[in-house]
């Protein structure tokens, strides 16, 4: 028994290499078509032998199997092994597309991930609500991020944002103040955590929710920023909606409302206050491009209840758990 279960997770490791080999490639190979050829096949090792595949029945050009041809002449097997032993020794989980614990919402996007990497006591999608807006909020804006975040947590909600540094740290925290509070940060990559100083709140939020990202390491080259506007698509992906809480007229959060319009989600844009000229400029682009102005109240959690109905939180004893500490309140 004991022999037949390592020879299983040997089978599992072999083809998680093969996912991993082709992790942010989808310009090269889109994840449905990988999981076309995956289907037929019964595994990714297929594309390895690119002359095998059937071009014409997954719909590639010549042009395309030449890149893929090159591409896979440069693998090297023995680096993306390292990388899932680095997987490992971390303990992050691979929720490949195939995977029933893949988020179903995430499969409706337009470009969905091949497989994401999660840690973390969580991995529900049930009931998430995005929260964006600028690095460089106001008191105002950190104040309404945080009591939004623990307003809706308290009400059945998870909160998805991106660990950045104002508004999405927040965000978080507003979650996790609230009793049983989840939320959900999603990152640029999973190692090293970024920024730096958020690495303490990244440990807090696995022991009630998670962290996930489609990417192990930063990749240290010039693609390295473009990476936290390609996370944007996974965080309202997952997302019944998403709350813009404070943004200037131009930036990520920018990015992200574009990005969650683009995929027919809601975005709710929370009315500035006072004279903040940036947060008022960011406000009127939102309302350009068709979001929802709001301003907190009960009437607001109860159209989200209406539109958004909570479903009781699923947690899966295959991931590892954490003890809920005890968080100060207000």
């Amino acid at each position: 028994m004991i022999g037949e279960k390592a020879q299983q997770n040997s089978r599992s490791d072999e083809e998680s290499v093969y996912w991993l080999a082709f992790h942010d490639k989808s310009k090269l190979l889109p994840t449905r078509k990988a999981v076309r050829i995956f289907d037929h096949f019964g595994s990714l090792k297929a594309l390895l032998q690119v002359s095998n595949l059937h071009y014409h029945k997954f719909e590639m050009d010549d042009h395309t199997i030449r890149k893929l041809a090159r591409y896979v002449h440069r693998i090297n097997l023995s680096d993306i092994d390292k990388m899932l032993k680095i997987i490992k020794i971390r303990d992050f989980n691979i929720v490949r597309y195939v995977d029933e614990k893949y988020p179903k919402m995430l499969k409706d996007i337009e470009d969905p991930p091949l497989f994401i990497l999660h840690k973390g006591s969580l991995l529900s999608f049930d009931n998430c609500i995005a929260i964006a807006g600028t690095r460089d909020a106001s008191y105002y804006g950190r104040f309404m991020a945080r009591k939004i975040s623990k307003f809706l947590a308290s009400n059945g909600y998870t909160i998805v944002s991106g660990l950045a540094r104002g508004i999405d740290e927040w965000a978080h925290c507003g979650a996790l103040e609230a009793s049983g509070g989840r939320t959900i940060a999603v990152l640029a990559w999973m190692n090293p955590i970024y920024p730096s100083e958020h690495s303490h709140l990244a440990n807090d939020i696995m022991k009630r929710g998670a962290i996930i990202s489609e990417l192990l390491m930063n990749p240290q080259d010039k693609s390295g920023p473009s990476k936290f506007v390609q996370r944007n698509r996974i965080t309202s992906g997952i997302s019944h909606c998403v709350v813009a809480i404070e943004s200037e007229d131009e930036g990520g959060t920018v990015h992200q409302v574009r990005i969650a319009l683009d995929q027919k989600k809601r975005v709710l844009a929370l009315k500035p206050k006072g004279s903040n000229r940036n947060a008022r400029k960011g406000f009127k682009l939102f309302m350009d491009m068709g979001a929802t102005p709001i301003e907190y109240s009960r009437g607001f959690l109860k159209r989200l209840q209406i539109d958004f109905p909570p479903v009781k939180e699923k947690r899966l004893d295959s991931f590892s758990t954490y003890p809920i500490d005890d968080f100060v309140r207000e």
